[in-house]
C-alpha cells in the first residue's frame, strides 16, 4: 500500500483509541484516496470481508454534479442513530468539493454537533475547496504523490483478461510481468466497478466482492501474490 507513513498514522490512532471525529484526504491522487479511506473506515469498523456494513455512509458524485444538501441531510438523519454494531458511525464524502455552498454550511452543522461516535472522512482535490471552517475541525492528510504504480492505460486491455479462457489468461499474466507489478490489481478493481457501475449485473456484483477479497488479502496477509492471482483467474472462470 502506498503512503505508509499515512497507513501507519491510522493505525496508531485506531490502536491508541485516538481516532478524531473528522478526517480530510485531500490531493491528486484520487486512487490512493479511494483505497485508503475505505481501508481506514473498514479497519475501525472491523469489517474484514469489506462488504455492506450498517454503520459505513458513502456519498460519491458524478463528476459534473454538485452534491446537494439532501445528502447531506440523509447523511445526519444517519448519523444521528447509535451505531449498530460496534462503537462508530462512519461517513464517507467522496468528491467534497462538489457540496455546494448550501451543502458545505449544512455539514459544519454537522461537524459542530456530531455525537461522540461520529467518524466524518472528507476526500477533496485540495483543500481551499471547502469552507476553511470544516477543514480547521478535522485532521489533514495530503495525497499528492500523483503516481500509479504502472501506466496500464493503452498497454493492457482488462477487457480482454475478462474475456479469455483460464489458460489464456494465465498466459497475459505472465506475459506482461504483471506478478511483479503491485499497481495492477489495484487497476483491476477500478476496471470491475467501472464495469458494474455500467451494467450492474449479480455476476458482476460477484466478480467484483471475490476480488476485492482477492486484493484485501495481498495488501494485508503474506499471501503469494501468485496465488492472489490464482484466485483471480479461477474467479473469472468460475463467474
Amino acid at each position: 500500500m502506498k503512503y505508509q507513513k499515512v497507513s501507519q498514522y491510522l493505525n496508531r490512532c485506531i490502536n491508541k483509541g485516538s481516532l478524531s471525529h473528522a478526517y480530510i484526504f485531500y490531493g491528486p491522487d484520487e486512487y490512493s484516496k479511494n483505497e485508503l479511506v475505505f481501508w481506514f473506515a473498514n479497519k475501525i469498523l472491523k469489517n474484514e470481508s469489506f462488504k455492506f456494513h450498517p454503520d459505513l455512509f458513502s456519498i460519491e458524485s458524478d463528476p459534473d454534479e454538485e452534491i446537494s444538501i439532501n445528502f447531506v441531510r440523509q447523511l445526519k438523519n444517519f448519523l444521528t442513530l447509535r451505531p449498530c454494531l460496534g462503537e462508530h458511525k462512519i461517513a464517507i464524502i467522496q468528491n467534497a468539493e462538489k457540496l455546494n455552498s448550501f451543502s458545505q454550511n449544512a455539514l459544519l452543522k454537522i461537524f459542530e454537533e456530531a455525537p461522540k461516535h461520529v467518524i466524518i472522512i472528507l476526500c477533496v482535490k485540495t483543500l481551499d475547496s471547502i469552507l476553511g471552517t470544516i477543514a480547521s475541525r478535522a485532521v489533514k492528510l495530503s495525497f499528492w504523490q500523483a503516481e500509479r504504480d504502472l501506466s496500464l492505460s493503452g498497454q493492457f486491455n482488462f477487457e480482454n483478461l475478462f474475456e479469455a479462457s483460464p489458460a489464456d489468461a494465465y498466459n497475459c499474466l505472465e506475459k506482461n510481468g504483471i506478478y511483479k507489478i503491485p499497481g495492477f490489481f489495484k487497476e483491476w478493481i477500478i476496471f470491475l466497478r467501472t464495469k458494474f457501475k455500467n451494467n450492474p449485473t449479480r455476476e458482476l456484483a460477484a466478480l467484483l466482492i471475490k476480488n476485492q477479497n482477492i486484493y484485501f488479502k495481498l495488501n494485508e496477509t503474506n499471501i503469494n501474490p501468485k496465488f492472489a492471482y490464482d484466485e483471480l483467474i479461477l474467479s473469472l472462470w468460475k463467474t
